[in-house]
């Protein structure tokens, strides 16, 4: 979920975006979640809902040794314990398992299970119809709008590919079109529907409908991978993800972590620790496991929580399956770069504490060297913001309601509207505004219908 204070910076833009403060965004946490927690107390309850449909659980298997090792090496540099990172505080390191649960793996799949019944004009009587209906291998062009009312921009459907043929979907009457295509999707379909920056936009023959700064505000969460060499065939099962996770303060000089900075309760890293097994996933490793022989280990990936550099998408051209231009902008300020490297010798005093070995000069690099390496090394892990929730004075694309500004029927329902990065995984704050953008849809048409 990340911190508090950003929803309230969220629900800052003004009066009408107090529907965006923690305690709303707190209210559909706790509705999209099913906690298994057994016996939890009132502290946890306060935190953590127990009827929704995403399953979310503590760890039930224990670690494998070498992770323990990474335990005690936290719990020596005087790195508090956390058994929830959504709970009162995120800073800490905790253990966890277990197969992750998808919106889809949920909702979905629990949507596609309703059936709902319409009347049949050929046999005078009721068909069932199912509630959703994906479309798979589908590629969306554009949204159709309604040509015989230019001038208000009403979205009427979408222009999609799919099995070798173009085709269209109209919505239904007093209905939307919803785009929930991500970060990188969703302000790409815009800017081909005529919705983006006017430069952008002519140069690629597109006909402007409305100006707005859509794909700018690219956020993420940078991260850069390490790897520990441990004793042979210690590992004998793949990692389905973070086994140990650890969330801190970095230092903007670049230094090494303080007890202060464990204890400080707006952390800006974390840090996800798993264990490391043939056929991972880093080439760069892959070339070291050719040259050295095949190992196991432990992995561990910061990420940066709270970037401060600011990155923007734009098109490449006016072809749907084209993609777009992608600017990350990873590291343009240099206190991100110098926090970076602050975890990056966190990680590299624990592994040789613990294990010894690592692939990387380790001790002997300096900050330039640091600087090289992350550079190369870095990943794109939680994209969001490219249509960003916002005033419009204020650079948004889309208003405290979701919906884009000089249009109608067309709202925006993903990750791309933060208009700024959570400080965790985007995972549940997506779930979170599409539970509070279904109750702002059910709302918008009881009040105008």
């Amino acid at each position: 979920r990340g911190q508090a204070k950003v929803y309230n910076d969220w629900a800052a833009q003004g009066s009408e975006y107090k529907i965006w403060d923690w305690d709303n965004c707190l209210e559909a946490f706790k509705a999209v979640e099913k906690n298994s927690r057994k016996e939890p107390n009132e502290k946890f309850k306060k935190f953590h809902g127990f009827n929704g449909l995403l399953h979310v659980e503590d760890s039930q298997n224990g670690v494998y040794e070498i992770e323990s090792g990474l335990i005690d090496a936290a719990k020596n540099f005087g790195i508090p314990y956390n058994d929830d990172f959504n709970g009162e505080r995120q800073n800490g390191f905790t253990a966890k398992d277990g197969r992750r649960c998808s919106l889809a793996e949920s909702y979905l799949k629990d949507a596609l299970k309703k059936v709902e019944l319409h009347p049949d004009p050929k046999y005078d009587s009721l068909g069932k119809v199912v509630a959703v209906d994906v479309k798979s291998f589908a590629h969306v062009i554009n949204i159709i709008w309604d040509e015989k009312n230019k001038k208000e921009n009403i979205a009427i459907g979408v222009r999609y590919f799919c099995n070798g043929t173009v085709r269209e979907s109209f919505i239904a009457p007093k209905g939307e079109v919803i785009l929930c295509g991500g970060a990188i999707n969703s302000p790409q379909i815009l800017m081909l529907s005529g919705i983006g920056p006017k430069e952008n936009l002519e140069s690629n023959n597109i006909k402007v409908r409305k100006e707005l700064p859509v794909g700018r505000n690219l956020l993420d969460h940078p991260g850069c991978a390490i790897v520990a060499k441990s004793t042979p065939n210690a590992i004998h099962d793949w990692s389905n993800g973070c086994e140990i996770g650890i969330i801190h303060k970095a230092n903007v000089e670049g230094k090494i972590p303080c007890k202060d900075d464990f204890f400080n309760e707006s952390p800006d890293i974390q840090i996800i620790a798993a264990t490391y097994h043939d056929g991972f996933l880093d080439p760069a490793i892959e070339l070291y496991k050719k040259k050295y022989n095949k190992f196991d280990g432990l992995i561990m990936v910061p990420l940066l929580n709270i970037p401060s550099s600011v990155g923007y998408l734009e098109l490449n051209s006016n072809n749907p399956f084209e993609q777009p231009k992608i600017y990350f902008n990873f590291y343009e300020r240099p206190d991100d770069l110098y926090r970076m490297i602050s975890s990056l010798k966190l990680c590299q005093i624990g592994i040789n504490d613990e294990f010894g070995q690592w692939c990387t000069n380790g001790k002997d690099m300096n900050d330039e060297d640091w600087e090289k390496f992350i550079t190369s090394k870095t990943s794109s892990l939680h994209s969001c913001g490219t249509v960003k929730m916002a005033p419009e004075s204020q650079e948004g694309v889309v208003n405290h309601r979701l919906q884009v500004y000089g249009t109608k029927n067309l709202r925006v329902v993903d990750a791309s509207i933060f208009p700024y990065i959570p400080s965790g995984n985007t995972n549940a704050p997506t779930a979170m505004v599409a539970w509070r953008a279904s109750r702002l849809i059910v709302e918008d048409y009881m009040r105008t219908h």
